[in-house]
């Protein structure tokens, strides 16, 4: 008797293999429940994403209404005797935070004062949570020493004439024989945004549906420790990580902040090694047309790939754009190339069906 009821209470339990297979059908489970898991919070990561954008889209034409206009792409420098004093690089991101509840931190802001002067320290910190993506990666602090910025994982629509790198002097700075002498030489542009102007909704000719306005550019999905890009309170071509050292991890490395272009495809890989970059502006000393621009090594057109140019975005696929009319659509990274660049100009006169992208 005492046998038999040992081996029942053995028989009660279980064996190894039957852990191990329910150990396995656990693990088989899971493997299938993480891409869902994982799925619908990138799903969560991209409403909130486009809500963001909704949310400055709806703050600039907030500003429309009160100002007239749409916001200035960028203040530069200071025009003083025919002379360029100071440069100050505040943003259509600092000019429109009354109309996203910041209104305390753009009283912060001393406009008349330049992006790195102690008087705009405070505001210049403050993190705007309408600015960031979920789905970007986090930026680091800026170092002891250096500007003060806060992370944007959003970009104005400069079109397709870079305007924040060059400007139109040729023979000196001011250069009082080329375009925009008054305002230093830097102006223009065929997008919604620009430097040291302005642009009205009825400039707006291509219709507001078919303009860029606000896309993403968030930070690279290999960008080094150390590197706090991208930035909106500065509207500025700066140097890339790691500030503060020598870069060796992407030497080379220059990029714009707040703004991108729309002759780069959406989420071109970065040029790390400055050669790419080198070869797009070989010799340019204006704000160039990169509609022909110079082969790399490769074979390829270095401007249509120059990531730190381009808007980007760590989405699966494409990027969110907000458009002119305040509606945000997602665009794939296939899209044709000619469809592309006519979304990025608002009077450029080309005709964009909705099906084409």
């Amino acid at each position: 008797m005492n046998t038999n009821a040992e081996t029942r209470r053995f028989r009660d339990g279980f064996t190894l293999i039957e852990l191990l297979v329910v150990i396995a059908i656990i693990a088989v489970l899971i493997s299938l429940l993480l891409p869902a898991v994982q799925s619908a919070r990138e799903a969560a990561r991209r409403a909130q994403c486009v809500n963001n954008l909704k949310q400055i889209a709806l703050a600039a034409h907030n500003y429309e209404s009160a100002q007239g206009s749409f916001p200035m792409g960028n203040v530069t420098f200071r025009f003083d005797g025919g002379a360029c004093t100071t440069v100050f690089l505040h943003t259509a991101f600092n000019f429109i935070l009354p109309y996203i509840e910041g209104g305390a931190q753009y009283n912060a802001y001393n406009f008349s004062r330049t992006y790195r002067n102690f008087a705009n320290s405070t505001a210049a910190l403050t993190r705007v949570s309408t600015f960031i993506c979920p789905s970007d990666s986090e930026a680091a602090p800026s170092p002891e020493g250096f500007v003060w910025t806060n992370q944007n994982s959003y970009a104005m629509s400069r079109g397709q004439q870079e305007n924040l790198y060059f400007n139109w002097a040729v023979a000196s700075f001011p250069d009082p024989n080329a375009p925009y002498y008054s305002t230093c030489n830097y102006g223009g542009g065929d997008g919604v945004f620009m430097p040291d102007g302005v642009v009205r909704v009825s400039a707006v000719s291509d219709g507001t549906s078919n303009t860029f306005f606000f896309g993403e550019m968030s930070r690279f999905p290999n960008e080094p420790s150390g590197s706090h890009f991208n930035f909106g309170n500065i509207a500025g071509a700066f140097g890339g990580p790691v500030w503060g050292a020598a870069s060796t991890a992407w030497p080379g490395d220059i990029r714009p902040t707040s703004g991108a272009f729309v002759i780069p495809l959406p989420n071109s890989p970065p040029d790390m090694t400055g050669n790419q970059i080198s070869t797009c502006f070989n010799a340019a000393i204006q704000p160039p047309d990169w509609y022909n621009p110079v082969l790399n090594a490769a074979g390829l057109p270095s401007c249509k790939t120059l990531g730190q140019w381009a808007f980007r975005s760590l989405h699966p696929g494409g990027v969110n754009f907000a458009f002119a009319d305040g509606s945000v659509r997602f665009i794939k990274n296939s899209t044709n190339w000619s469809t592309y660049r006519s979304l990025g100009t608002r009077a450029g006169g080309e005709v964009v069906s909705a099906d084409s992208y």
